[in-house]
């Protein structure tokens, strides 16, 4: 099946909060968790930030996000009979107007080219109700969690609730004081993905300075497997990255 034809859901795509939940998943019916963390926040706060730094949001456009995502979005507009488009366009924002109306082509082209080149941070605010009403799920899926997760920096804040071997919790916060943390794992979103995709060792990755840790840096050398395990757990899950 061509990657046109594929259907994909909000939970193949990281650093959403629905992947985060699938990690969590992953990770409490880890055995191999279960051994190497045994202990691990008994008694002493083990949840863990993971701060995913500099998200490409200011560089890269609409059209820069997964094939399958931008596709489904031009196939939208593009396939909208063109007196309902017009209706729909009535209410678009002044500068996206002003940007169809300054291109050459049929509507339906124009609209799709002018929101395909929208720098991803500012598409949230440039897509209207009307728009988001006819666009595909997962487009209409990830502008929220754009809006919701990911701050005006780009940035992700993943809590992971961990605790005696097991994952009992995750999701994402707007500010890095929302829920109590006794770690916070730093690095740019390439370092995550390396990370993600087990091209980085976690504890060398520490060690070196490339991720930078926020907590007793003796209890990762102590739970070093269990931290391992997790990114281990981590590689072998489906994904699909944003960016």
């Amino acid at each position: 099946m061509s990657t046109q034809e594929q259907q994909f859901e909000l939970d193949d795509y990281f650093p959403t909060t629905a992947w985060l939940t699938r990690y969590q998943h992953a990770l409490d019916d880890s055995q191999e968790l279960e051994d190497t963390g045994e202990g691990w926040g008994v008694g002493w706060n083990g949840d863990f930030v993971f701060e995913m730094q500099n998200l490409p949001i200011e560089e890269r456009t609409v059209d820069d996000l997964p094939e399958e995502v931008w596709e489904a979005l031009e196939q939208g507009i593009t396939q909208l009979p063109e007196d309902t488009l017009e209706t729909v366009l009535e209410d678009a924002p002044e500068d996206v107007a002003e940007g169809i109306e300054a291109r050459d082509g049929p509507l339906p082209e124009r609209a799709a080219q002018e929101l395909l080149e929208t720098k991803i941070s500012e598409a949230p605010e440039k897509v209207w109700p009307g728009l988001r009403r006819v666009m595909p799920d997962i487009m209409d899926d990830l502008l929220t969690e754009l809006e919701e997760n990911v701050t005006d920096d780009g940035t992700v804040y993943a809590w992971i609730g961990l605790e005696d071997g097991g994952c009992y919790d995750t999701t994402t916060m707007d500010t890095l004081d929302e829920r109590d943390h006794g770690f916070v794992l730093t690095g740019d979103f390439d370092q995550w993905v390396d990370l993600v995709n087990g091209d980085l060792d976690v504890v060398e990755a520490i060690m070196s300075g490339k991720l930078e840790l926020d907590g007793d840096m003796q209890k990762i050398l102590q739970y070093s497997d269990a931290a391992l395990t997790m990114t281990d757990v981590a590689s072998d899950l489906d994904k699909r990255f944003l960016f």
